[in-house]
């Protein structure tokens, strides 16, 4: 998933969904249904590949499968791409796939999944607040309003009065949270100039490298004898092509050309017929999908809280969908 939900929303998303947009909205659901899978698949396949290996498998190929539609929208937009482009790919990519992809799935594995892909639906909002602090972009009073919501679901999850749950856990998920929503924010220059489909495709091929290369140097004997001393052994000698069978390469094909690939494909579409409002409704979709897929994959239990939690969320994903209504001129 890249960061064009930044981009200014087309007139469609200034009235209701009309029966034109039935197409935007059949590509929007198959997206938030591919992007519910996501903790799932992660939690699953932590038992047999190492995060950095399928986080660096996933990107790159689908950075590659995804490269020639890229290329194709941006000889339509007429430009080239340059030196300074691939720094901001290499910038992207660090944050938003190098440090985020290991980390969430790490974040998943220590929290329950249903709870991990709820709390990491605040994107919207957490990528709101980060464009008013970077890009001065100011929040309307629907979003001020949402953000309350937004907390309250937060509170109602993590219960910091009776904290049940791995604090390193939300840690990473946290740190996941804020590093997307500023991989998202700083990509909007990116998504400007070149489409969202070069940007993205060419942040999951810097990061997916930079994860490879990372892998690469955990096979150093230095390296991986420091790494054991300091309780981390799963991450020397990291696999790099090993750890794939036939009991997970489903899951492994589902992660990368469901998840990664065909979710983003399914989402840009969305937009693409329709708007970004169309874009953002997965938001409002995916969480209340998450907790029945976690229920049926993983046997995750849907509790009252989780429920509470997510109609919170809900409802602030809906306030921060309206548009304030422009104030009159006054003579």
């Amino acid at each position: 998933l890249g960061p064009g939900y930044l981009a200014d929303d087309g007139p469609e998303s200034k009235g209701a969904v009309g029966m034109n947009q039935m197409n935007p909205l059949l590509y929007m659901v198959g997206a938030a249904c591919l992007f519910s899978f996501t903790e799932i698949t992660l939690k699953i396949l932590n038992g047999s590949l190492n995060c950095l290996e399928v986080n660096f498998s996933r990107y790159i190929l689908a950075g590659i499968i995804l490269l020639p539609l890229a290329l194709l929208d941006l000889r339509k937009r007429q430009v080239r791409l340059n030196r300074t482009h691939f720094l901001w790919f290499q910038l992207l990519g660090f944050i938003g796939i190098a440090l985020v992809g290991p980390a969430y799935q790490l974040a998943s594995c220590l929290l329950q999944a249903n709870v991990t892909s709820i709390l990491f639906s605040l994107n919207p909002m957490f990528i709101a607040i980060m464009a008013m602090v970077v890009l001065c972009e100011p929040l309307s009073h629907h979003q001020w309003a949402a953000l309350l919501f937004d907390i309250g679901a937060v509170f109602v999850l993590v219960n910091p009065m009776q904290m049940t749950m791995d604090p390193i856990g939300l840690l990473l998920l946290f740190f996941t949270i804020f590093c997307y929503s500023f991989y998202a924010v700083i990509g909007k220059k990116m998504i400007d100039e070149l489409g969202s489909a070069m940007a993205t495709a060419g942040s999951f091929l810097a990061g997916g490298v930079q994860l490879f290369l990372l892998a690469c140097c955990t096979h150093i004997p230095a390296v991986a004898a420091w790494l054991v001393q300091m309780g981390l052994p799963d991450f020397a000698e990291v696999s790099l092509f090993g750890g794939y069978t036939v009991e997970n390469i489903g899951w492994v094909l589902l992660l990368v050309f469901g998840v990664t690939l065909g979710g983003y494909i399914f989402w840009f579409k969305a937009m693409e017929t329709g708007s970004t409002f169309i874009g953002r409704l997965t938001y409002f979709i995916k969480p209340a999908l998450s907790p029945f897929m976690a229920l049926i994959f993983l046997n995750e239990a849907i509790t009252g809280r989780i429920l509470l939690g997510v109609f919170l969320l809900l409802i602030g994903a809906a306030v921060s969908l309206n548009k304030d209504k422009p104030q009159p001129a006054l003579d």
